[in-house]
């Protein structure tokens, strides 16, 4: 039998996107570009580059040189397009950028792709301020980094507090003191707001800690240390003390991991592993496997910490091919170093190279170095992505025998691997939120938690019931939108943080936009409201009850468990995250809410006496604690509308 009619007989689809392959060939261009994929619903399946588009597409079109995933992606493909670039250097810039935004389930994906945070000093005050900052460089000033986290950043500067005393106030703060604050206090501010110090010795400290993070500053702890011996034999021992203290600071910067490596001076080190390397372990799932990648920043010297990033991929990708993919999406949002060191040589590097020329005009050499402190700083980097990898596994273990636990204990008859908490909160009726925490075989999901502002609670805002049937409809009415992945997915168990009419009002939403094949319990307190007697309902609908509820003698329900089981104590966790998250974005709305609308609210004040009142009091807090003689002093307020500002806030 002819190998078409074998493929079409035993794999149509399959056979549909080979054959959609075939007969497009003829019809793309032989230039450079990038290629899109795409399912039956338009979603993106898979982009990639091509230096030769028709000779990059056609090479699908041979099943039997494909390996099982490549040939469930054109099992799955539907339509072809592409787009021409100028070069292959210009496609690869592209395809990092599409798949960043598009994030193609077949594609390699960097899942984190949070800016880093920098040091600030800023030029555009007399009095410069020393800040962390994270995104585009908007300010004016001298910007020092990336830092691998905020941490890292917060554990710099608080270390160079001690040693610069510049200010970390903002500007409305320093205009409005008259007495120094406790950075002061305790010799980590030189009080510039009431001019304890001139702004000539202040600049020299801007410019001494704009040397030392340039690396410049080498002759510092021996200075201190003189200056600490001299003080303590002129029985000076206050200011010894002091610069005691700068040397420790200079010390806890200086102990960092990998801060004996003196002679990087601007580098960003990537170290791969996968999950082979890890014996103890055996892969939860065989499709796939966990890659590791620690990035290492050195920046004039000095190590700016470190960040392993996880990457989940076809067990068969080499750590070449997947170093390559992450190196190009890594810098998508970073500017790079002149040099970029590796334990090994990514795809395409040369390609990369001529692309980073293209894009930040500038030569990045990529080298694995094989001796010296550019070999020391690739292995101190595996250590630690071998060290991530492994409480990684045991978490993913750790996770999936919660799951499974789970599983048994309601008789669920699959492992749930995706599970929605539900969680609602108010503050005294008004601002009502509604919360949706995400649990997975790799524990908590943040970056799809997704909260609700409910606006149709109208007969009673403290009618849970209400609340609960808005946020799942919201919810379930987006299924499946492309738009938000967290939507996108279907959920295999709902938790709802309540008894038996949350469970119902829930159920009752699902039925109507006819969703079923998802099991629901929901997760009570007891009278007493403490933890440890909860009790699991179950709703009255065969189509959302786990079997459990059936095998019962007595159908008891609620379920009841015991204080010390393992499960109670999972779905304790995650109820408390969901209310957790209620309560946080609740709060958030609040104050967001109060800051925005209070000063709106009352009448005769625009926008320049708001403006006006938040200058002189800093917030709308201040203002709604400020007597009608205080009120009296802004600008444009006299007292009829002083009088009415206070009744505002305290009638």
């Amino acid at each position: 039998m002819p190998k078409n009619n074998f493929l079409k007989k035993n794999n149509p689809i399959l056979d549909h996107g080979s054959l959609l392959i075939r007969e497009s060939i003829s019809k793309i261009t032989t230039k450079p570009g990038v290629y899109f994929m795409k399912n039956k619903n338009g979603n993106f399946l898979y982009i990639g580059k091509a230096k030769n588009l028709r000779k990059r597409i056609s090479s699908y079109s041979n099943l039997n040189k494909l390996n099982p995933r490549i040939k469930k992606m054109i099992s799955e493909t539907f339509s072809i397009d592409y787009t021409v670039t100028d070069h292959e250097a210009s496609a690869l810039l592209l395809e990092a950028n599409m798949i960043k935004e598009k994030k193609p389930k077949f594609n390699i994906l960097m899942r984190d792709d949070k800016t880093y945070p920098h040091i600030l000093i800023r030029k555009d005050h007399e009095w410069a301020q020393i800040i962390k900052t994270r995104g585009k460089k908007t300010n004016i000033g001298d910007y020092f980094g990336p830092f691998a986290s905020a941490g890292a950043v917060n554990k710099t500067l608080n270390a160079m507090q001690r040693i610069f005393p510049l200010r970390t106030c903002n500007d409305f703060e320093l205009k409005n003191r008259n007495r120094p604050c406790l950075q002061h206090q305790i010799k980590r501010c030189s009080a510039p707001c009431v001019k304890y110090i001139t702004k000539s010795k202040y600049q020299n400290i801007v410019n001494e800690a704009k040397s030392f993070l340039l690396g410049k500053n080498k002759n510092l702890q021996p200075r201190l240390e003189k200056l600490m011996e001299l003080s303590s034999k002129n029985l000076n021992y206050e200011d010894a003390a002091i610069n005691r203290d700068k040397i420790r600071a200079l010390n806890i910067i200086q102990s960092a991991e990998g801060a004996d490596l003196r002679n990087i001076k601007d580098a960003d080190v990537f170290s791969i592993l996968n999950e082979d390397k890890i014996h103890d372990f055996k892969q939860i799932n065989s499709q796939k496997t966990i890659f590791a990648i620690q990035v290492f920043f050195f920046r004039s010297g000095k190590n700016f910490g470190n960040r392993t990033h996880f990457i989940h991929h076809d067990i068969k990708s080499t750590l070449n091919e997947i170093l390559g993919s992450f190196i190009t999406q890594f810098y998508n949002l970073q500017v790079p170093p002149n040099k970029i060191l590796v334990n090994v040589i990514p795809e395409d590097k040369d390609l990369i190279e001529k692309a980073f020329l293209f894009k930040f005009k500038k030569k990045i050499k990529i080298h694995k170095p094989t001796r010296g402190e550019g070999y020391k700083a690739i292995q101190l980097g595996l250590r630690n992505s071998e060290q991530a990898l492994a409480r990684k596994k045991t978490e993913s273990i750790s996770h999936l025998t919660a799951l499974q636990e789970l599983a048994k204990t309601l008789s669920i008859k699959k492992m749930p691997k995706r599970i929605e908490i539900y969680d609602n909160s108010h503050f005294s009726g008004s601002y009502m939120t509604g919360a949706m925490v995400v649990y997975t075989q790799s524990g908590f999901q943040k970056n799809q938690y997704r909260k609700f502002n409910l606006k149709n609670i109208s007969a009673n805002p403290h009618d849970d019931y209400q609340m609960i049937s808005e946020v799942i409809e919201r919810r379930f009415k987006r299924l499946g939108n492309k738009a938000d992945d967290s939507f996108n997915k279907r959920p295999d168990l709902i938790i709802i943080d309540g008894g038996l009419g949350q469970c119902t009002a829930a159920t009752n939403i699902l039925k109507k936009n006819k969703i079923k094949d998802i099991s629901l319990i929901g997760i009570a307190k007891g009278k007493k409201r403490n933890s440890g007697n909860e009790k699991i309902y179950f709703p009255n609908d065969k189509d959302y009850t786990p079997k459990l509820l059936n095998q019962l003698k007595n159908r008891s329900n609620p379920l009841v468990l015991s204080k010390f089981d393992k499960t109670l104590y999972f779905l304790q966790r995650l109820r408390d995250e969901a209310h957790r998250f209620a309560i946080m974005s609740q709060r958030n709305r609040n104050k967001k809410s109060f800051k925005s609308s209070s000063l709106d609210q009352i009448n005769g004040v625009g926008p320049k006496k708001r403006k006006a009142l938040i200058l002189r009091f800093g917030s709308t807090k201040k203002v709604s604690e400020a007597s009608i003689k205080e009120l009296c002093k802004t600008t444009g307020i006299n007292d009829v509308l002083a009088t009415q500002i206070f009744n505002f806030f305290n009638g």
